[in-house]
Protein backbone atom coordinates (compact mmCIF):
# COMPACT_ATOMS: atom_id res chain seq x y z
CA UNK A 1 0.00 0.00 0.00
CA UNK A 2 1.44 3.55 -0.95
CA UNK A 3 1.82 6.45 1.54
CA UNK A 4 -0.06 9.18 0.51
CA UNK A 5 2.36 12.62 0.31
CA UNK A 6 1.92 15.07 2.44
CA UNK A 7 1.28 18.60 1.14
CA UNK A 8 3.86 21.01 2.91
CA UNK A 9 2.69 24.26 4.27
CA UNK A 10 3.65 27.53 3.11
CA UNK A 11 3.50 30.46 5.34
CA UNK A 12 1.93 33.31 3.46
CA UNK A 13 3.62 36.46 3.74
CA UNK A 14 1.44 38.54 2.24
CA UNK A 15 1.81 41.18 5.49
CA UNK A 16 5.62 41.59 4.78
CA UNK A 17 4.58 44.41 2.11
CA UNK A 18 1.99 46.89 3.61
CA UNK A 19 4.54 45.82 6.80
CA UNK A 20 7.67 47.64 5.29
CA UNK A 21 5.44 50.56 3.82
CA UNK A 22 4.59 51.34 7.57
CA UNK A 23 8.06 51.17 9.01
CA UNK A 24 9.34 53.59 5.83
CA UNK A 25 6.55 55.79 6.97
CA UNK A 26 7.47 55.90 10.51
CA UNK A 27 10.94 56.11 9.42
CA UNK A 28 9.84 59.20 7.75
CA UNK A 29 8.35 60.68 10.31
CA UNK A 30 11.03 60.61 12.79
CA UNK A 31 13.92 61.87 10.18
CA UNK A 32 11.51 65.08 9.95
CA UNK A 33 10.57 65.27 13.55
CA UNK A 34 14.51 65.13 13.92
CA UNK A 35 15.33 67.73 11.45
CA UNK A 36 12.64 69.32 12.81
CA UNK A 37 14.00 69.84 16.44
CA UNK A 38 17.99 71.07 14.75
CA UNK A 39 15.51 74.19 12.62
CA UNK A 40 16.13 77.39 14.57
CA UNK A 41 12.98 79.44 15.40
CA UNK A 42 13.64 81.64 13.33
CA UNK A 43 14.13 79.49 9.98
CA UNK A 44 10.79 77.58 11.02
CA UNK A 45 8.78 80.73 11.03
CA UNK A 46 9.60 81.38 8.02
CA UNK A 47 9.09 78.58 6.46
CA UNK A 48 5.60 78.71 8.42
CA UNK A 49 4.88 82.09 7.03
CA UNK A 50 5.49 80.36 3.79
CA UNK A 51 3.25 77.88 3.83
CA UNK A 52 0.82 79.48 5.29
CA UNK A 53 1.10 82.30 1.99
CA UNK A 54 0.60 78.87 -0.16
CA UNK A 55 -2.37 77.04 1.36
CA UNK A 56 -4.14 80.53 2.54
CA UNK A 57 -5.03 80.65 -1.64
CA UNK A 58 -6.79 77.51 -1.25
CA UNK A 59 -10.17 79.00 -1.04
CA UNK A 60 -11.43 82.53 -0.61
CA UNK A 61 -14.82 83.66 0.82
CA UNK A 62 -15.73 86.99 0.84
CA UNK A 63 -12.24 88.05 -0.36
CA UNK A 64 -10.86 86.51 2.90
CA UNK A 65 -8.48 83.78 2.67
CA UNK A 66 -9.55 80.33 4.16
CA UNK A 67 -7.95 76.87 4.53
CA UNK A 68 -11.11 74.88 5.02
CA UNK A 69 -13.61 76.23 7.14
CA UNK A 70 -11.08 78.01 8.71
CA UNK A 71 -10.29 81.31 8.93
CA UNK A 72 -6.58 82.56 7.46
CA UNK A 73 -4.12 83.66 10.88
CA UNK A 74 -2.48 86.18 8.83
CA UNK A 75 -5.95 87.61 7.49
CA UNK A 76 -5.31 91.05 7.94
CA UNK A 77 -2.30 91.36 5.80
CA UNK A 78 -4.18 89.78 2.87
CA UNK A 79 -6.78 92.40 3.70
CA UNK A 80 -4.53 94.58 2.77
CA UNK A 81 -2.75 92.83 0.13
CA UNK A 82 -6.39 92.93 -1.47
CA UNK A 83 -7.02 96.63 -0.94
CA UNK A 84 -3.28 97.36 -2.85
CA UNK A 85 -4.24 95.17 -5.50
CA UNK A 86 -7.73 97.23 -5.89
CA UNK A 87 -5.92 100.39 -5.73
CA UNK A 88 -3.53 99.38 -8.17
CA UNK A 89 -6.00 98.26 -10.52
CA UNK A 90 -8.55 101.45 -9.92
CA UNK A 91 -5.36 103.61 -10.74
CA UNK A 92 -4.30 101.73 -13.84
CA UNK A 93 -8.30 102.65 -15.25
CA UNK A 94 -7.96 105.85 -13.87
CA UNK A 95 -4.21 106.45 -15.78
CA UNK A 96 -6.34 105.31 -18.94
CA UNK A 97 -9.04 107.32 -18.36
CA UNK A 98 -6.89 110.40 -18.00
CA UNK A 99 -5.12 109.60 -21.55
CA UNK A 100 -8.16 109.41 -23.13
CA UNK A 101 -9.31 112.73 -21.71
CA UNK A 102 -5.85 114.53 -22.53
CA UNK A 103 -5.67 112.97 -25.94
CA UNK A 104 -9.17 114.63 -26.57
CA UNK A 105 -8.01 117.54 -25.15
CA UNK A 106 -5.33 117.99 -28.06
CA UNK A 107 -7.62 117.44 -30.81
CA UNK A 108 -10.03 119.82 -30.00
CA UNK A 109 -6.62 122.66 -29.38
CA UNK A 110 -5.97 121.78 -32.21
CA UNK A 111 -9.05 121.92 -34.07
CA UNK A 112 -10.13 125.42 -32.54
CA UNK A 113 -6.46 126.99 -33.62
CA UNK A 114 -7.14 125.31 -37.05
CA UNK A 115 -9.41 127.86 -37.82
CA UNK A 116 -7.57 130.75 -36.36
CA UNK A 117 -4.81 133.25 -37.40
CA UNK A 118 -2.30 131.92 -34.91
CA UNK A 119 -2.50 128.42 -35.81
CA UNK A 120 1.00 128.50 -37.00
CA UNK A 121 2.51 130.15 -34.06
CA UNK A 122 1.14 127.61 -31.38
CA UNK A 123 2.26 123.66 -31.16
CA UNK A 124 0.44 121.35 -29.11
CA UNK A 125 1.93 118.45 -27.88
CA UNK A 126 0.93 114.68 -25.89
CA UNK A 127 3.79 114.05 -24.15
CA UNK A 128 4.36 111.30 -21.38
CA UNK A 129 4.22 113.87 -18.23
CA UNK A 130 0.90 115.36 -20.31
CA UNK A 131 0.10 118.36 -22.67
CA UNK A 132 2.87 120.73 -23.51
CA UNK A 133 1.39 123.64 -25.35
CA UNK A 134 4.20 126.28 -26.53
CA UNK A 135 3.23 130.34 -27.83
CA UNK A 136 5.09 132.17 -29.72
CA UNK A 137 6.34 135.18 -28.87
CA UNK A 138 4.65 136.30 -32.56
CA UNK A 139 1.29 136.28 -30.66
CA UNK A 140 2.42 137.39 -27.23
CA UNK A 141 4.81 140.34 -26.29
CA UNK A 142 6.84 142.77 -27.54
CA UNK A 143 10.18 142.97 -26.73
CA UNK A 144 11.00 143.17 -23.82
CA UNK A 145 7.67 143.16 -22.22
CA UNK A 146 5.27 141.35 -20.51
CA UNK A 147 2.20 143.23 -20.71
CA UNK A 148 -0.47 141.37 -22.39
CA UNK A 149 -2.40 143.51 -25.44
CA UNK A 150 -5.91 142.98 -26.48
CA UNK A 151 -4.81 140.67 -29.24
CA UNK A 152 -2.67 138.91 -26.84
CA UNK A 153 -5.77 138.30 -24.48
CA UNK A 154 -7.49 136.87 -27.51
CA UNK A 155 -4.86 134.69 -28.18
CA UNK A 156 -4.74 133.17 -25.06
CA UNK A 157 -8.31 133.50 -24.50
CA UNK A 158 -8.55 130.88 -27.66
CA UNK A 159 -6.18 128.26 -25.44
CA UNK A 160 -7.47 129.16 -22.63
CA UNK A 161 -11.22 128.12 -23.43
CA UNK A 162 -10.36 124.69 -23.00
CA UNK A 163 -8.93 124.42 -19.68
CA UNK A 164 -11.94 125.07 -17.57
CA UNK A 165 -12.54 122.04 -15.42
CA UNK A 166 -9.25 120.16 -15.64
CA UNK A 167 -8.17 118.72 -12.55
CA UNK A 168 -4.83 118.52 -13.79
CA UNK A 169 -1.66 120.85 -12.42
CA UNK A 170 -0.60 123.75 -14.41
CA UNK A 171 2.84 125.49 -15.37
CA UNK A 172 3.42 128.23 -17.12
CA UNK A 173 7.02 128.90 -18.03
CA UNK A 174 8.22 131.56 -19.60
CA UNK A 175 11.39 131.67 -21.75
CA UNK A 176 13.55 134.65 -23.91
CA UNK A 177 16.36 134.78 -26.17
CA UNK A 178 19.97 135.12 -25.39
CA UNK A 179 19.86 139.14 -25.83
CA UNK A 180 20.38 141.22 -23.18
CA UNK A 181 17.46 142.53 -21.20
CA UNK A 182 17.98 146.17 -21.59
CA UNK A 183 14.46 147.69 -20.69
CA UNK A 184 12.21 147.64 -17.54
CA UNK A 185 13.20 144.31 -16.52
CA UNK A 186 17.13 143.97 -14.64
CA UNK A 187 17.74 140.64 -16.47
CA UNK A 188 16.16 138.09 -18.65
CA UNK A 189 15.13 136.12 -15.58
CA UNK A 190 12.90 138.69 -14.26
CA UNK A 191 11.29 139.18 -17.80
CA UNK A 192 10.92 135.15 -18.61
CA UNK A 193 9.38 135.16 -14.90
CA UNK A 194 7.07 138.23 -15.74
CA UNK A 195 5.85 136.92 -18.68
CA UNK A 196 4.96 133.87 -17.05
CA UNK A 197 3.03 135.31 -14.44
CA UNK A 198 1.09 137.75 -16.85
CA UNK A 199 -0.44 134.78 -18.23
CA UNK A 200 -0.94 133.11 -15.49
CA UNK A 201 -2.93 136.05 -13.83
CA UNK A 202 -5.26 136.04 -17.65
CA UNK A 203 -5.62 132.59 -17.08
CA UNK A 204 -6.58 132.84 -12.99
CA UNK A 205 -8.61 135.81 -13.32
CA UNK A 206 -11.12 134.29 -16.22
CA UNK A 207 -11.68 131.54 -14.37
CA UNK A 208 -9.92 129.12 -16.83
CA UNK A 209 -7.48 127.72 -13.93
CA UNK A 210 -8.00 127.27 -10.76
CA UNK A 211 -5.51 129.50 -8.71
CA UNK A 212 -4.44 126.50 -6.55
CA UNK A 213 -3.58 124.41 -9.79
CA UNK A 214 -0.62 126.48 -11.11
CA UNK A 215 2.60 127.56 -11.05
CA UNK A 216 5.02 129.61 -13.03
CA UNK A 217 9.07 128.95 -13.79
CA UNK A 218 11.03 131.00 -15.55
CA UNK A 219 14.24 130.12 -17.70
CA UNK A 220 15.31 133.11 -19.49
CA UNK A 221 17.42 132.46 -22.32
CA UNK A 222 17.77 128.43 -20.97
CA UNK A 223 16.90 125.76 -22.74
CA UNK A 224 16.30 127.37 -26.76
CA UNK A 225 14.18 125.13 -29.07
CA UNK A 226 16.31 126.99 -31.60
CA UNK A 227 19.57 128.78 -32.79
CA UNK A 228 19.98 132.24 -31.32
CA UNK A 229 21.98 133.28 -33.99
CA UNK A 230 19.06 134.34 -36.38
CA UNK A 231 16.33 136.23 -35.85
CA UNK A 232 14.03 133.39 -36.61
CA UNK A 233 15.68 131.46 -34.10
CA UNK A 234 15.42 134.14 -31.71
CA UNK A 235 11.68 134.39 -32.37
CA UNK A 236 11.60 130.65 -31.61
CA UNK A 237 13.21 131.07 -27.95
CA UNK A 238 11.21 133.84 -26.79
CA UNK A 239 7.63 131.69 -25.71
CA UNK A 240 5.58 130.92 -23.38
CA UNK A 241 4.72 126.88 -22.58
CA UNK A 242 2.13 125.90 -20.63
CA UNK A 243 2.19 121.97 -19.18
CA UNK A 244 -0.96 120.38 -18.17
CA UNK A 245 0.42 117.84 -15.93
CA UNK A 246 -1.00 114.26 -15.77
CA UNK A 247 -2.89 113.34 -12.45
CA UNK A 248 -1.20 109.57 -12.92
CA UNK A 249 2.04 108.69 -13.06
CA UNK A 250 3.32 106.11 -15.51
CA UNK A 251 3.53 104.10 -12.78
CA UNK A 252 0.03 104.73 -11.46
CA UNK A 253 1.08 106.88 -8.85
CA UNK A 254 -0.76 110.24 -8.15
CA UNK A 255 1.67 113.17 -9.07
Amino acid sequence: MKRKKKHEEHVDEAWLLPYSDMMTLLLALFIVLFAMAKVDTAKFNEFRSEFTEIFSGIGTSSGKAVIGNAADPNLPVKEQKTKESEEAKEAAVAMKLEDKQLAKLREQLEKSLDSTEIADDVSVDLKSDGIHIALSSKILFSSGSADLTDDVKKNLTIVGEHFKGLDQDFIIAGYTDNRPENGRYASNWELSAARAISVMNFFINNGMIASNKVSIQAYAENKPKATNSTDEGRSINRRVEIIIHKLYAANGQTS
